[in-house]
């Protein structure tokens, strides 16, 4: 890969699967049963907090895929045994899968996967998506761990937009946490009413989720760029490019704790 990053699928996926075969092969397991869960989308007109029953899957399908393929990709650039890069790519496939399986079964019953305790089913099937979250937040501690004390040679900016995508990222998943004690995403209003096209963002109060969003897509967005600017010979331009990353993820945070919309 030509400076170590690339938007081509391809290209992606062959990095991917120098780091983590496993990352790579459910990545593109969660790609092909995303197009099912669009098409059920077109047979199976069941609502759930107002939107289609498996809009919810979609997205989370379509953003573990882009996970996977992101963590196998980051585990090619630390400098560990096989093995452990064998393990952690394997448990980080396992637990998104399984994560994935709850979501969509939740879907097909036509109950909410999260935040959903009306039954001590689906409170327990709320609690294990917990666990699994809990487990791949301590695996990104690894990786971060890893790109502190094992990195593989690179670029200063590149190596600097590894470190501080993947904190950002566990900083998001610790974010899921302030939702889930809440047991709802949205604030000043129940879940669900009207949304954001597709992503479905309430439009009316303050939303968690876009907080969790800004966070999550920092550990493609500030590794990336930091190769990018690493490859235009301003390498250190990875500390301003986090600086507004970080600043966007607090500053959605503290709207939607103040109970805005994204759009006010």
């Amino acid at each position: 890969m030509s400076g170590g990053w690339s938007l081509s699928p391809l290209v992606w996926f062959e990095r991917c699967l120098t780091g983590s075969a496993a990352c790579a092969y459910a990545g593109l397991l969660h790609w092909l049963v995303l197009i099912m869960g669009l098409l059920a989308m077109l047979v199976d007109h069941r609502e759930l907090l107002g939107v289609n029953v498996w809009l919810k899957p979609a997205k989370f399908l379509a953003s573990s895929a882009i996970y996977l393929w992101t963590f196998g990709w980051l585990l090619s650039y630390v400098e560990v045994t096989p093995g452990a890069r064998s393990v952690v790519g394997g448990l980080a496939s396992l637990l998104i899968l399984f994560e994935n399986v709850a979501i969509s079964g939740q879907a097909l019953r036509g109950e909410r996967s999260h935040f959903n305790i009306s039954s001590a089913f689906n409170g327990a099937v709320f609690g294990l998506m917990g666990v699994m979250i809990a487990l791949n937040t301590i695996l990104l501690v690894v990786l971060l761990w890893w790109f502190f004390r094992q990195p593989a040679a690179m670029p200063a900016g590149a190596l600097w937009g590894c470190r501080l995508g993947v904190l950002l990222t566990v900083l998001a998943s610790l974010e899921g946490v302030l939702m889930s004690s809440r047991m709802a995403h949205t604030v000043g209003l129940p879940d669900g009413g009207p949304g954001v096209p597709v992503l479905n963002w309430s439009m009316q109060a303050g939303d968690l989720r876009i907080a969790h969003f800004v966070g999550m897509h920092g550990l493609q967005v500030l590794p990336m760029g930091g190769f990018l600017l690493s490859e235009l010979g301003v390498g250190a331009g990875v500390f301003l490019l986090a600086l507004g990353h970080y600043g966007a993820f607090i500053l959605v945070l503290l709207q939607a704790l103040a109970r805005k919309p994204l759009l006010f």
